[in-house]
């Protein structure tokens, strides 16, 4: 397959420069994209025509270190850049816009306003087991108003969210140790894990480095998926709880972080529909946990994997890269 057919087929615009930032190639998408012919693009900078010195410095970083650049945000793209080779001789960068995704929850206000109950809801849930738990003690605990404190605070962190956005699914990122996240999350749980009896194994990695996530989005999501577990295992026998993690085989250069539950399980039907909105098998259920997981599994650039059998319990596998693919990296 020649140079132009690959060009022709890509389904989004892309561009390829020099050394120097200025065009050499690019595809009818491109042309439609800048509403310009490739005769009058070639030799420009595409810098100038985007009249962006982020784009020249990603271009130059991209060429100079041979790296890789995915998802780096530009107005209403997400710009990948990849060093360009011929005859393993490199030659410039291939740039390539790819549209921002439509906001799921800007477009169907149903969605929002469930979603938003839901995520309320679950730290809600939280502050609910600590005031049990205290009301048990009858003696001040200091991890307990902790809990509380911290659990009202996301709640005014998601609320600030939304009012900058609709998409509350959206990670703002920083460092950090991923396991600290996990156990912080398992805690908010530990009434009603005491009271239905469930073990809970952790088996860390401790070589795993700190890693650039949203601590708060993924508390939801590690909410939900521990949330539908422990509903899973009410009437089980045996109710185990397995939080794992390591370094993931594929995709290199990601972490993953697996939750197992010894539950009822899913047929192939709950599998396929899992993460559709408004899905859910439970009485009182709204289908949307599932969904917004998935959501804030995407904003961190990872992927999210099931595994599942009615009677033999559920296991998802969460897999975030190390390090954030667009060059934005607080872990340094």
């Amino acid at each position: 397959m020649e140079l132009e057919d690959l060009l022709f087929s890509h389904p989004f615009p892309l561009v390829i420069v020099n050394e120097r930032g200025e065009i050499e190639k690019v595809n009818q998408k491109f042309e439609l994209f800048l509403n310009r012919s490739e005769k009058f693009l070639k030799g420009k900078k595409l810098s100038s025509l985007l009249s962006s010195r982020e784009i020249e410095g990603q271009v130059e970083r991209s060429f100079r270190e041979e790296m890789e650049i995915i998802g780096y945000r530009f107005r209403e793209s997400y710009v990948h850049f990849s060093p360009f080779f011929v005859s393993s001789v490199k030659k410039g960068v291939l740039v390539i816009f790819e549209p921002v995704p439509e906001n799921p929850f800007t477009g169907d206000f149903l969605l929002f306003l469930k979603g938003l109950s839901h995520e309320i809801r679950n730290p809600l849930g939280g502050i609910k087991g600590a005031a049990k738990l205290f009301k048990e003690l009858k003696v001040y605990d200091e991890e307990l108003v902790e809990v509380i404190i911290s659990e009202v605070e996301r709640i005014e962190r998601l609320l600030n969210d939304v009012t900058g956005s609709y998409d509350f699914s959206k990670p703002s990122f920083r460092c950090e140790n991923i396991h600290k996240v996990i156990q912080k999350t398992v805690n908010l749980f530990s009434h009603k894990i005491s009271v239905m009896g469930v073990k809970v194994n952790y088996l860390f990695d401790p070589s795993l480095p700190e890693i650039p996530v949203d601590p708060d989005k993924l508390t939801q999501a590690f909410v939900n998926i521990v949330k539908n577990a422990l509903e899973a295992m009410e009437d089980a026998k045996l109710k185990e709880l397995t939080v794992e993690t390591g370094y993931a085989i594929r995709p290199a250069d990601f972490v993953f972080i697996k939750f197992k539950d010894t539950g009822v399980g899913m047929d192939e039907e709950e599998l396929k529909n899992l993460f559709l909105p408004f899905f859910t098998t439970k009485e009182k259920g709204t289908g949307i946990g599932s969904f917004i997981v998935r959501e804030i599994v995407k904003g961190h650039g990872g992927e999210i994997r099931v595994k599942s059998k009615p009677g033999e319990g559920t296991e998802i596998t969460l897999l975030i890269p190390m390090k954030r693919r667009d060059g934005k990296n607080p872990c340094g």
